[in-house]
């Protein structure tokens, strides 16, 4: 059994950003050499996730509008709180609120995806792709991408 795992970068713009990362997925299996296995795709940050689904203006446009609607900017955070919160304290955070950044993430589920892999190709239906999304400020940000099987 083979295991490939792979880091890569990019600068997100902010707000609520989707990038497709499709192409960089299917390197990184190619490279790999892996046949047949699973690749899991991962982001290690607490505001930013990655999704399987449709890459289509219309459906991202009303996927953010969702998002929005449920859980709005302009609200009360107790983690923007800087009166009360007390623990995992970073300056940067202090200028610019993020609670409404990390109850997208949580709402939207795991940090990350496992993609089968069969004949060294990723397993997605005609319209899926993997999405990185940014739900926080611009910042540079990572992704990890680990195959493993034969």
């Amino acid at each position: 059994m083979k295991v490939f795992q792979q880091e890569r970068s990019l600068r997100t713009s902010g707000g609520l950003e989707v990038r497709d990362i499709t192409e960089d997925v299917r390197e990184a299996v190619v490279e790999s050499g892996v046949r047949d296995g699973i690749a899991c795709v991962y982001s290690p940050h607490t505001t930013c996730c990655v999704r399987v689904n449709e890459f289509e203006t219309g459906f991202l446009e009303d996927f953010v509008e969702m998002l929005r609607r449920l859980v709005p900017s302009e609200r009360y955070y107790a983690h923007d709180d800087w009166d009360r919160r007390t623990e995992n304290v970073c300056p940067e955070d202090q200028e610019v609120g993020n609670g409404h950044s990390h109850c997208m993430a949580m709402l939207l589920g795991p940090a990350g995806e496992s993609i089968p892999v069969r004949e060294g190709e990723l397993c997605l239906g005609t319209w899926q792709r993997v999405l990185f999304m940014e739900l926080d400020r611009s910042r540079d940000r990572r992704w990890i991408v680990q195959v493993v099987g034969d």
